[in-house]
């Protein structure tokens, strides 16, 4: 028998209720069905990725699907017993530019349109925001430099410039070190002055780099500091001062490439042989005839654009063909400057001089001025950075890739004076630096004594001389 209370209750009261329960089914399916899209999504976002090993060529090319990291920062101070007596009073930041065209002749309309839809938008609101009229206000370029336009095109590749993907990364890296320092005591302190300097070398991807990473870590934190000009340095090495000139640097370099090839050639062992002459006869290779420039093309004209190496009946290109030249570069390069005090290690430490020298001033500003922090940024090229790893004693891949960066950061010690922690591509490598031993590290970092030392005498031991002068020779 059916329960009283149902048998009399009105029609239209069920009919609710049959309603109600249609609709709950409908918003479950709903749920259902959006996480599955959205499951299916992220498989679609995840398919984009390039699946690769830190050692493949292709970690050259920094894809800006992949996710900027490091240990830039003061976190690593947090819940140390130490936390409180250590205070960040500025960096100094080298990095090499961004993904560019190669140096050898490039042909290509349209090939240099980032990869993706979203980076292509993404690019389109950079150049906005590059040319407006407060960036512009803001970050000004020295006289030198306004030759330069401000951003690269958006599609055609053109020979050694920079690409839109290659702005992008440094926009990408800028928004990293912003988030990095901006609760760091380097900006957060009120107490504090920030002077902040930028230099460029005299090329259209150093002076863009150098625009794009700044229009996120300064420009948008330009309410604590003043209008910035990026300052124009006559040399690679960023040099910006009469007393560490070398008018004959660039006939000094070509000697040094000069032998890197020699040393090259001897080295090589029969596959890397069998592979250079693979590359040699393929016309895109044809006239590479040093391995850094076979990297070069591989790069810009084929891996970095995602196009699929170049091959013939059964003979192709690979990236392990391009790994081989990267492992012998690497090796030989470093066995050159370690050997003996020759004009590689003369030339590196020249070009290591200026910044070295740089990062010393500021520390010296630090110590005498205490309510001022410091940051210095350097837009430069491989033979930047790689120049500033070799003298410190840090190893690293030759050629360093796109992007690569080294960061000085200056710290103040309550009771101790100043420290310095050095980190490439986002690794503390402190313990690896040359003169940085014994009485001199604590804490993970070197008393910036030391780097001091190093940049008024110990530079110049290197390199067998004992003042800058003595280097800038042929």
């Amino acid at each position: 028998m059916l329960n009283p209370h149902i048998q009399g209750m009105p029609r239209r009261v069920r009919l609710v209720d049959w309603v109600l329960l249609v609709v709950i089914i409908i918003a479950v399916y709903t749920v259902l069905k959006y996480d599955n899209d959205l499951d299916n999504n992220r498989i679609d976002l995840q398919s984009e990725k390039p699946t690769w090993n830190k050692e493949d060529i292709r970690e050259m090319c920094q894809f800006l699907e992949h996710e900027v990291t490091g240990q830039e920062g003061d976190q690593w101070v947090k819940g140390n017993e130490y936390e409180k007596d250590l205070r960040l009073r500025g960096i100094t930041l080298v990095f090499r530019h961004g993904e560019r065209s190669p140096v050898s002749k490039v042909d290509d309309e349209v090939g240099c349109l980032p990869y993706r839809d979203s980076d292509r938008k993404a690019f389109s609101a950079y150049k906005d925001l590059a040319e407006s009229e407060e960036l512009l206000a803001f970050l000004k370029l020295d006289p030198q430099l306004k030759q330069f336009p401000r951003v690269p095109l958006d599609a055609k590749c053109v020979s050694g410039m920079l690409t839109a993907e290659g702005a992008l990364q440094h926009v990408k890296l800028g928004k990293f070190f912003r988030h990095r320092y901006e609760k760091t005591k380097l900006f957060s302190d009120e107490n504090q002055r920030i002077v902040a300097d930028v230099v460029s070398s005299k090329y259209n991807r150093t002076v863009q780099s150098a625009l794009a990473f700044s229009s996120e870590f300064l420009y948008k934190q330009r309410s604590l500091m003043a209008p910035i000009q990026i300052k124009a340095s006559n040399f690679s090495y960023h040099c910006v001062d009469k007393y560490c000139s070398c008018p004959i640097h660039k006939s000094i370099r070509k000697i040094y490439e000069e032998e890197h090839l020699n040393q090259f050639n001897e080295m090589k062992s029969e596959d890397v042989a069998e592979e250079e002459k693979k590359l040699l006869s393929f016309e895109q290779f044809s006239t590479s005839f040093d391995p850094f420039q076979m990297i070069d093309v591989g790069l810009g004209r084929f891996v970095c654009r995602r196009k699929t190496l170049p091959c013939r009946s059964e003979e192709c290109v690979t990236l392990d063909s391009f790994n081989k030249m990267i492992n012998l570069t690497t090796t030989r390069g470093s066995r050159m400057f370690d050997d003996r005090i020759g004009v590689s290690r003369r030339l590196q430490s020249m070009e290591a001089y200026p910044i070295i020298t740089y990062l010393a001033n500021s520390i010296s500003k630090v110590r005498k001025f205490p309510h001022s922090n410091y940051i210095q940024i350097f837009s430069g090229h491989d033979v930047t950075v790689g120049p500033i790893l070799r003298v410190l004693g840090i190893p690293f891949v030759d050629p360093p890739h796109y992007t690569s960066r080294i960061v000085f950061e200056i710290y103040e010690h309550t009771n101790e004076g100043l420290y310095i922690r050095v980190l490439y591509n986002g690794i503390n490598r402190t313990l690896d630096v040359r003169f940085c031993q014994n009485d001199d590290l604590k804490y993970g970092m070197c008393r910036a004594s030391a780097f001091e030392k190093f940049a008024k005498s110990g530079l110049f031991e290197l390199a067998g001389v004992s003042e800058f002068k003595e280097m800038c020779y042929v």
